[in-house]
């Protein structure tokens, strides 16, 4: 990647979990040498540094790290022992004055609340299953089913199981409440859609790009409970579903469906609070996309839906990082003095489109 002037200082900040075993480690420590060494690829000057329970106590302290020097690929999710603190940690990198990749503290705070995200999403034309929140068990008044229950203020599929396709008025208010013990808040309740579901992984600001969007293949599973993307198909590797889940990328599409598939998922992408890289899930109806999810704070390890789609692009895993550093830059502060890296063009994946 052509360089204007000195290697841009880019600090990879990750995170510490109380949960994480031996073998948790060895594998984020993997992850982050990856990182590393493909933006050291691409001509940047890179270091990693772990914080556990505070951003503007333990990073703000470094001095070696200046905002002014630095720019942070923030990779912390949340700290040592609380979960989705992921908006907390992009606020105090804001008031420290870091340039960062990723959502703003708003965008990730918006990202929690599901039933907001929906609300600005259908406000501005978005297609979305038929849905309402209940705070309460009293749900009666919804006749549709088979329908999907889940939490309002939960990332990464937590709280979506087996159990949460419902089809009678029963086990809508067992879930419900299941949910509201189990998580409070809210309980977000959608027609479930039993279409292809497809992720379509994004990059970019003013300049917005998709990469190959990517199908989840459930055809190894019969019944329509098997055919949701649970926490347990995502992340347990003892669970059957984990292996059974199948991927496809580029997802087998018509030019004509790709395109609108497309369309839908830059307007979401921006109603959604994502910035520089983010991810929007769908599924299709009778061929036309319904939005299920806006993911800001998308995956970004070695095998998530972004590095495996930039792979159909030829890009390296390095490339993809520095795609993303290039985005943050362009908020950088024209006094600071760390160069600026030009981004690659972005290579029309239209060809990469199939019949189905």
């Amino acid at each position: 990647m052509p360089i204007e002037s000195e290697p841009v200082r880019v600090l990879i900040l990750s995170n510490d979990d109380c949960t994480w075993t031996e073998a948790d480690y060895h594998e984020v420590d993997l992850e982050l040498a990856r990182m590393q060494n493909g933006l050291i690829a691409c001509g940047f000057q890179t270091e990693v540094f772990t914080v556990r329970f505070s951003v503007r106590a333990e990073l703000g302290a470094r001095a070696t790290y200046a905002p002014a020097d630095w720019l942070v690929f923030n990779w912390c999710e949340q700290y040592y022992d609380r979960l989705w603190t992921d908006a907390e940690i992009a606020a105090e990198l804001e008031q420290l004055g870091y340039t960062f990749t990723g959502a703003d503290a708003a965008g990730m705070r918006l990202s929690m609340d599901k039933a907001g995200v929906r609300a600005a999403l259908i406000a501005a034309g978005v297609p979305m299953p038929i849905g309402r929140t209940y705070t309460h068990d009293r749900v009666e008044e919804w006749s549709i089913f088979p329908a999907i229950v889940k939490p309002a203020n939960q990332h990464s599929s937590y709280g979506i199981s087996r159990a949460s396709l419902v089809e009678s008025t029963a086990e809508l208010r067992q879930r419900v409440q299941w949910v509201l013990d189990e998580f409070g808040g809210a309980a977000l309740v959608e027609e479930f859609v039993d279409g292809r579901e497809i992720h379509v992984p994004l990059i970019g600001n003013e300049r917005l790009t998709t990469l190959p969007p990517m199908e989840i293949d459930y055809s190894l599973f019969n019944g329509a409970r098997d055919r949701i993307y649970t926490n347990e198909a995502k992340f347990d590797k003892t669970a059957a579903a984990y292996y059974l889940t199948k991927f496809l990328c580029p997802a087998p599409l018509t030019e004509a469906a790709l395109a609108q598939i497309e369309a839908v998922a830059k307007v979401a992408y921006r109603i959604g609070g994502c910035r520089d890289y983010g991810r929007v899930d769908l599924r299709l109806r009778d061929g036309q996309p319904l939005v299920l999810d806006v993911n800001p704070n998308a995956d970004l390890t070695f095998e998530s839906d972004h590095a495996i789609a930039s792979k159909m692009l030829g890009w390296t895993y390095g490339q993809l990082a520095s795609q993303i550093v290039a985005c943050a830059l362009e908020r950088w502060p024209a006094s600071r003095s760390a160069g600026k890296v030009e981004q690659h063009e972005f290579t029309a994946h239209h060809s990469l489109a199939q019949s189905r």
